[in-house]
């Protein structure tokens, strides 16, 4: 059954990529809200390392809903991400982007949803913690695999495969970082149990893994005060609400935006006794094709970081999945 959603997927994938191929596309947006946004956000990192052949661009997607950007039209592709296919800003960004003549994307989980139904081309991932899938067929998977797709069209190049082969080979990955950092994690949340706030700190593709654990695993999952800062920008105010006792989580990635979050660390290591730091140079990175580790890296780290939040809502006897808000009261 998994071989036959995976086929979908790739499927669903080169129908983007054929119809990108028809038209001039010039402009990327991708749009959603919270995690489904950060998720997407490799989207428009990878796209402007890679290519002048289009400009890409990460919206909210009730502010793009609200203003939308000036040129959105004919020669823009909006790539949206709705895990239950019925958030409302992200249904409506995506009626509005098909209204004014751009072609659409979306992920979600649900077949027949509004996002669904809104869209051009809908690419299925799947999230079911009773029967789970295999980790290829989640969000950031896809998301990879179809910028390289794009990536090809645009540049004449023939890179999928590659990144096909790190994606089929991830969650092995994944699992053997989870588990060599298994004391580390089980070491983070007895110390920070207690902890009333959670700085993270990071650059680059790092961003949106860094994101996530603030919002969608600090903030939302165990109800912790949190704030994702960016590591060069640290420097210029934030770094004073620092002091010993502040503790922080720091991403040291392996790509070219690496010296700008050393530079947070070395001066975070000087400031603070409760710094973590999740360090993609020692991860084991075997079977992720060597030109794609830096891009790949961020995803590995993500799996690490998610389990230290678990383990911390494990310590604390707060299921991950409890809320106050979402799901329960109208807003």
């Amino acid at each position: 059954m998994h071989e036959e959603k995976i086929a979908l997927v790739r499927r669903q994938i080169e129908a983007l990529a054929a119809a990108v191929a028809s038209r001039n596309i010039r402009h990327v947006w991708v749009v959603a809200c919270g995690g489904s946004l950060a998720t997407l956000d490799p989207f428009r990192y990878i796209l402007t390392a890679e290519t002048d052949k289009v400009s890409a661009a990460a919206v909210n997607a009730a502010e793009f809903a609200a203003e939308p950007p000036k040129g959105l039209g004919e020669d823009c592709l909006v790539v949206l991400n709705s895990q239950s296919g019925t958030t409302a800003e992200t249904v409506r960004a995506a009626q509005l982007a098909k209204e004014r003549g751009a072609l659409t994307a979306a992920y979600t989980t649900a077949p027949e949803s509004p996002l669904e139904q809104a869209v051009d081309f809908p690419i299925y991932y799947y999230d079911d913690p009773v029967n789970p899938y295999p980790l290829l067929l989640s969000i950031f998977p896809e998301v990879y695999q179809t910028v390289f797709a794009l990536l090809d069209v645009w540049e004449g190049t023939k890179r999928l495969p590659i990144m096909e082969t790190a994606m089929e080979n991830l969650e092995e990955v994944c699992g053997r970082a989870t588990a060599s950092f298994k004391p580390e994690a089980l070491e983070f949340a007895a110390n920070h149990r207690t902890e009333p706030i959670i700085y993270t700190v990071s650059a680059g593709l790092d961003r949106c893994i860094a994101y996530i654990l603030t919002n969608c695993s600090f903030m939302e999952s165990v109800w912790r005060h949190s704030s994702p800062l960016h590591a060069g920008e640290l420097f210029h105010g934030a770094c004073e609400a620092i002091d010993k006792e502040t503790a922080v989580v720091a991403f040291l990635g392996i790509g070219p935006w690496r010296s700008v979050e050393e530079r947070a660390v070395k001066f975070l290591q000087r400031v603070t006794d409760k710094l973590t730091v999740l360090d993609a140079a020692a991860l084991d990175l075997t079977g992720i094709p060597a030109e794609v580790q830096d891009i790949v890296a961020p995803l590995v780290l993500h799996a690490i970081a998610s389990d230290y939040c678990l383990r911390l809502s494990q310590r604390l006897g707060h299921p991950m999945s409890s809320r106050r808000y979402m799901g329960i009261m109208k807003y």
